[in-house]
Parts: C-alpha cells; sequence; structure tokens
C-alpha cells in the first residue's frame, strides 16, 4: 500500500509516496510524536510522553513505554534493541531501536521526538 510522505516537520510533501519499509518507519516516527490521548478517535494511541516529563526518567519504564508504541504498529513482530538519549533542558528525545517486520525484515528506526512542543 502507497501513502504520501511526510517529513520530519510533519509536513506532507506532495508528489511523493513511500511504500513498505519506508512506510512503516514513517508510521513509527508518526506514532511516538503523537502523544496517548491526543487523538480523538483511539486515545490509547500514541507515545506516553509523561514518562519524559519526570525529574527522573526510570529506564526501565521507559523503554517498556517504547515497547508499548511501538507494537500499536501492527506489523512489527518483534522490537530487538532500544537506546535513547534525552536532553533535560532542551527536552529533546533521540530515539534509536531495531525491530523485526512481520514479513522477518530488520529496520533500523533513528530519529527525534520534539518534546518542547508538549
Amino acid at each position: 500500500m502507497h501513502t504520501l510522505k511526510y517529513n520530519d516537520n510533519g509536513d506532507w510533501v506532495l508528489n511523493e509516496l513511500v511504500y513498505g519499509d519506508e512506510q512503516l518507519i514513517q508510521n513509527l516516527k508518526h506514532l511516538f510524536r503523537q502523544r496517548v490521548t491526543e487523538w480523538l478517535f483511539d486515545e490509547r494511541q500514541g507515545f506516553r510522553h509523561e514518562d519524559v516529563w519526570k525529574k527522573k526518567i526510570e529506564r526501565r519504564a521507559f523503554v517498556q513505554a517504547i515497547h508499548d508504541c511501538a507494537y500499536q504498529e501492527p506489523r512489527v513482530a518483534e522490537v530487538l534493541s532500544v537506546d535513547y538519549e534525552y536532553e533535560k533542558i532542551k527536552r529533546c528525545l533521540k530515539l534509536k531501536f531495531k525491530a523485526r517486520t512481520l514479513t522477518g525484515s530488520e529496520i533500523g528506526v533513528e530519529f527525534d521526538v520534539n518534546t518542547s512542543r508538549l
């Protein structure tokens, strides 16, 4: 299935389509940038950003929140590795993880989640 492409600022790029693993990565980025309860029709969809806002981040809870969000995408079969970097002053979260898809291919996802706008 093909869908419109959007850039890292969230703007749709007209006349460009994505599909396959590129579409999966785009969907994952969208899920992580979306806050839970933000989407009217499914308030459980998205990433629990409140785990980032704590004064002291608990790695176990944070990694669990990453897994929970990644598994919302039905084509993700298994999350293989998770790494993150959080700059508290700038409120910038950088995620990096690898996942295995239902087709058996491995994808690497690395992107910034801008938490300062939340």
